[in-house]
Parts: structure tokens; sequence; C-alpha cells
């Protein structure tokens, strides 16, 4: 049935999609990809352990993550992981609200046993595609979380073996120039904020002494 459905999903957003997945389906994974406006891409794949028929534990996603997609831009294609490099492993235990497949009240009431893996990355070229490998054992629903485009609604694709999604286009990286001015300026407010808690603190404590 997944195999027969795919090939109607050729677009993001393509509507046999919400009515697919319009309740938790714990067997897919939910593979979330963030676009920043800094060109920084964020790829969080989340997978319920005790629905999942492949993946029940952080040990089992940990060993299936290097192979969870490849990356292509233009005639390259490599390993997802290579590029993206080291990724953040972490629980969960209730759904994303903001993931476009239908989650009723209750379902985002109850607790599940979800685990997460998130990739953070820069991609050399802004425009790339995701695929899943020929032998990939899972079916995947991708959603593209586009913060350039905050009025835009979510578009996402299912995917299965050997499915790349559309074409994605990533903001332009920041200047090297810029990015060093903004971290700069991050410092200086957390230093500041530092300071003003600090001193804060210290009034109440002076403040108290002098009633006492």
């Amino acid at each position: 049935m997944i195999r027969s459905l795919r090939h109607l999903i050729v677009t993001w957003g393509a509507l046999v999609l919400p009515l697919f997945v319009c309740a938790h389906n714990g067997e897919f994974l939910l593979a979330k990809l963030t676009l920043r406006t800094d060109g920084v891409c964020v790829l969080r794949v989340t997978v319920d352990t005790e629905a999942n028929f492949n993946i029940q534990d952080r040990a089992q996603l940990a060993k299936a993550d290097e192979g969870l997609f490849l990356l292509s831009s233009g005639k390259e294609t490599t390993g997802f992981a290579k590029v993206a490099g080291e990724p953040a492993f972490f629980s969960e235990t209730k759904l994303d609200p903001a993931a476009p497949t239908g989650h009723t009240a209750e379902e985002l009431a109850k607790s599940y046993k979800l685990e997460v893996v998130e990739w953070t990355w820069t991609p050399e070229s802004p425009k790339f595609v995701l695929r899943l490998p020929e032998l990939s054992p899972h079916t995947v629903v991708l959603w593209l979380n586009d913060e350039t485009k905050p009025q835009a609604k979510p578009r996402w694709i299912m995917m299965v073996a050997e499915d790349e999604s559309p074409l994605i286009t990533a903001a332009p990286p920041l200047p090297e120039s810029l990015r060093r001015r903004l971290m700069v300026s991050k410092v200086g407010s957390s230093i500041c904020l530092l300071i003003l808690v600090i001193g804060i603190g210290l009034y109440i404590r002076k403040r108290r002494r002098t009633q006492a």
C-alpha cells in the first residue's frame, strides 16, 4: 500500500498525505528539516520506539543514523551523516504539536517513548535533495520548516526506499564578518545580562541585611 501511495506523492504538501497520516502512526520516522535564515539547516528525526518495528531504542537509532539519508547536490551524492557531522541524541515524551500530521488533542496529551537524533550543519550548496537509500527499511515523513518564509504552510512528503525529496533551497550562508559580529553581539548581551542579574542579587542581599 505504501509503495503504491508514494507514486501519488510527487510534490511537497500532496493532499493524500495528511489523510494517510492523520492519526499518530508510530511506525513512521518523522523528519523535520528546519531552514534557518542564516543558512544553517537542522534535521531532526523522531522515532516512537514502542511502535516502530526497526528502531526500538536509542542504541538502534545510533546504529541506524549514519544510513538514514543520502544527500545529493548537483551530480554528487554522499552519505548525509558524512556531510552533517556528529548528531545529538535526546529523549522526549510528547509529539510535536507543530507537525502537519493532524494529531488530535488526545494524541498530543499522551506520553510516548520518543528518541530523537538531530543534525545541525551549513550545506556547502544551498540547493540539495535528501534521498532514502535503496535498501532502506524505513518509511519517513519529511516536512520542511522554512524560517525564511514564516507565513508559508509546512511542506511535506512521505518517502520509502529510493525516494528523494523535491529540491530543497536553504538560505545563503551569512558572510564570515557578519557571523563574527553577531557572535560578539550575543556574547556581549550575555555578559551584560549576567552582570545585571548579579547586580540585582547583590542589591537584594544588601537590602535584606539592612532590614535585619
